[in-house]
């Protein structure tokens, strides 16, 4: 596999703005929210905050509001996108790392699979175009066994 900077550096500078996410939890339920990627400072232009805001709506009906934060980091040297955890349990730590080289209909993709406990968690990320992508995250291990799928549109200009 072929792993390719101009790849990675074309995604991450595509992300800035603002999206709609849809996420299937499949019999859990779905996610609906909107999504923001931003520069979290001007002079630091290799680090994007992602943040997620939203409802999960469970299978019973049963809604909660939530969020998720990850830094998303360009690097060169490997070359790829690495996604850090904002959560205060795993604060910098790293969820994944995304090196794009995987092409398949005219879609770049990404894998990596990021440990948690006894349980894995196998992300993949689909590139169609800078407009929409998509995320599946098969989880795996004796406490989860499910499948996430996480369809971004990026939101028109006002």
């Amino acid at each position: 596999m072929i792993r390719d900077i101009s790849s990675a550096a074309m995604i991450f500078q595509s992300l800035p703005g603002d999206w709609t996410l849809v996420r299937d939890i499949g019999p859990t339920g779905k996610f609906k929210g909107d999504v923001t990627f931003r520069l979290i400072e001007p002079e630091k232009t290799g680090i994007i905050r992602y943040r997620e805001e939203g409802v999960l709506e469970r299978g019973d009906g049963k809604r909660f509001d939530g969020y998720r934060e990850y830094d998303f980091v360009l690097h060169e040297d490997l070359p790829g996108i690495e996604l850090l955890f904002r959560d205060p349990l795993s604060f910098g730590n790293r969820y994944v790392l995304l090196q794009f080289g995987e092409n398949a209909a005219d879609v770049l993709c990404a894998r990596d699979i990021h440990p948690c406990g006894d349980d894995f968690y196998h992300h993949c990320m689909i590139w169609h175009d800078e407009n929409h992508f998509e995320t599946k995250i098969k989880i795996t291990g004796p406490k989860k066994d499910h499948l996430l799928h996480s369809i971004y549109l990026r939101k028109p200009k006002a």
